[in-house]
Order: structure tokens, then sequence, then C-alpha cells
């Protein structure tokens, strides 16, 4: 992350803390309406103005970016981040949370196995009606081939795949399709019927992009 884009991300972050969201921020001026923002920033965004601000997890060569991103925000008392010992732990955490207390949180892992992990502990949110939201590095757009972080077939999305057996998933191809997948997500977590996890899957190569003049009015609310 250059230091340009970390100031930048500081400055937005300092005009959320204290639980202030981006509409009261736009209102007083110290945010303004559009701006050059990375998909991760962009994530971290729209989770908050669904009211998301509690992060547990593991990083990993997966989530790099986004963990910085996520330090930045933390540093300002915008959110908070736990680090834990192994995934499934996390997947546990933030379906307490949601459970006994109510509050809506986010897994971060990173890639291959640390996302396998969360995805196994995801079966108790599954099965218990509890909206959560997953976040796993994935590989990149780029499909070069045979990795270690990727299930082993020769086919495109396959972790996608993976992830919709247990919820609702949606891959981050592009930065300007975070968006949309905030709309889905919420529509799955939020669901006054059977809400559940949403899983976001983010390739590493598309964390880092920047939507330009990003609209902060677009981040979708609950």
């Amino acid at each position: 992350m250059t230091n340009t884009r970390r100031d930048e991300a500081k400055r937005r972050a300092a005009a959320l803390a204290a639980g202030r969201d981006i509409r009261a921020a736009l209102r007083d001026g110290s945010l303004e309406q559009f701006q050059d923002i990375s998909l991760s920033e962009a994530l971290v965004l729209g989770l908050i103005t669904q009211g998301v601000r509690k992060f547990v997890g593991v990083f990993g060569h997966g989530s790099t970016d986004l963990g910085e991103m996520l330090a930045v925000y933390e540093a300002e008392g915008a959110v908070r981040f736990w680090p834990v010992r192994h995934e499934t732990e996390a997947a546990h955490c933030v379906s307490m949370l949601r459970w006994r207390y109510g509050e809506t949180a986010a897994v971060v892992t990173s890639i291959g196995p640390g996302a396998l992990n969360a995805f196994a502990g995801s079966i108790a949110s599954a099965s218990n009606g509890l909206g959560v939201y997953h976040i796993y590095g994935d590989e990149t757009t780029h499909d070069e081939g045979p990795n270690m972080q990727r299930i082993p077939k020769p086919e495109q999305a396959t972790f996608l795949e993976l992830v919709k057996t247990m919820g609702r998933g949606y891959q981050l191809h592009t930065p300007e399709a975070v968006f949309t997948g905030l709309r889905n997500g919420a529509t799955t977590v939020f669901n006054p019927v059977q809400a559940g996890p949403f899983f976001f899957l983010l390739p590493m190569n598309v964390q880092p992009q920047v939507i330009r003049a990003c609209n902060l009015l677009e981040f979708p609310v609950r």
C-alpha cells in the first residue's frame, strides 16, 4: 500500500470513527461523495454501512491488502479486528456474536486451507439461521494454472462453487462488483425469515485495484 493511499484511507477512517456513518460524514463535509477507493477499502466501507464493524480471523498472503486496510481503520477507531489461532474458531466467534448478542460480524481468512477451515465452521451459522459474513482471499483472475491454494480441478471459480453449498457467495472479480455483492450479502445476512452466512471471495490481484470516483452513497444499507 502506498503512503498516499494509506493517508487517504486514514482520513476516511477517522471520519467514520466512534460509530459515525457515511451519510453523517457526507452531511457535515468530513467526506466527499466521490473518491478513488480500492476494492479492499470499498468492502470495509460497505460493511460499515451495514453496521458491521467487528472482524475476526487469521491473515495470510491471500488477504494481505484487506488486512492492511483493516489495520488503518482499526487504528482510527472505525472497526475492531480480533486475531485468533484458527479459522474455524473465527467462524464460531462470529456465529456466537450474532446468536448471543445480536451483533453482525465478519470472518477474514487467507486463501486455500485457511478458507476451508473457516468454511467448516460456517455450518454452525448455516444450520442455525445466523447471518454472518465470511471474507476469503481467492486465486487471481489471471488463471495462472494449478497452485496449492485452489481446489485441484482444472476449472474456474471452484471455491465459489464450494461456498454456495453452505449459503450464498459472490466473487469480487472486478472492484465495481462490490455494490452488487453487498446487496446480495445484505439480503442473506439480514434476511428476517432465514438468515445465513454470506461468502465474499476476493482475488488477490483485484483487492488493491481502484474504483475511480466511487460514489459513497452507492453502498447499500441493510
